[in-house]
C-alpha cells in the first residue's frame, strides 16, 4: 500500500510539473526592457512620431507579438485600424495618434489623426530591428533604414508575426508599388 501511495504521489508531481511547464511555454516569460514604435511621416518638422513601451510594465511576454506592443501603446495615444491579414501576418492600412477631443460632445470622445494611411498605390511598409525577421537586401524586396543609430530592416512578416524583445523597433513608413 505504501508503494502505491509513493507511486501515485510521484505520478501526481510529474503531471503537475508538466502542466506548469506547459503554461510557461504557452504564456511566455515576462520581458524586461523597452520596445519602440516609430511612425515616419516622410518629411517635415514633425517627421517622426515615436512611442516607447516598458515591456514588463505592459505585461508583455516572450510569446507576444508586435501587434501586442501596438495594443499596449493605445493608452499612450497610438491607434491603428484597417488591418488585413495574410499568410505572413497582419498588415496595417492606417496608423496614427489619438487624443481626447478638445470640446467633446460626449464623455470619452477622442480625435484620431492618421500619420500613415495606405491609399492608391501606397502601402504602410514595416521595418524591424530583428534582422532574422527582416530583409536588408534592397534588390530583393528589402532594404535597411538607419534610425537613431539602429538599423531597421524591411519586415518579411506582418506586425502580428514579429516577435517582441528588449530593444525592438517597429518602424512604419509609407511606400509605393
Amino acid at each position: 500500500m505504501k508503494k502505491l501511495v509513493v507511486l501515485l504521489s510521484a505520478l501526481f508531481l510529474s503531471l503537475s510539473f508538466a502542466v506548469f511547464v506547459g503554461c510557461e511555454e504557452e504564456n511566455g516569460s515576462l520581458l524586461k526592457g523597452t520596445a519602440t514604435v516609430v511612425l515616419d511621416a516622410g518629411s517635415g518638422e514633425n517627421r517622426y512620431t515615436v512611442f516607447t513601451v516598458e515591456l514588463e510594465k505592459a505585461g508583455l511576454t516572450s510569446s507576444d507579438k508586435g501587434i501586442d506592443v501596438l495594443d499596449a501603446l493605445k493608452e499612450e495615444g497610438l491607434y491603428y485600424s484597417g488591418t488585413y491579414t495574410s499568410a505572413f501576418g497582419a498588415y496595417l492600412t492606417e496608423i496614427g495618434t489619438e487624443v481626447p477631443a478638445e470640446n467633446p460632445s460626449y464623455e470619452g470622445e477622442t480625435v484620431q489623426t492618421p500619420i500613415l494611411k495606405a491609399e492608391g498605390n501606397n502601402y504602410i511598409a514595416l521595418y524591424t530591428a530583428d534582422i532574422e525577421e527582416g530583409n536588408p537586401d534592397p534588390e530583393n524586396w528589402g532594404g535597411t533604414i538607419e534610425y537613431e543609430g539602429t538599423s531597421v530592416y524591411y519586415a518579411m512578416l506582418g506586425i502580428s508575426s514579429l516577435r517582441v524583445f528588449d530593444g525592438a523597433v517597429y518602424y512604419f513608413a509609407l511606400s509605393s508599388y
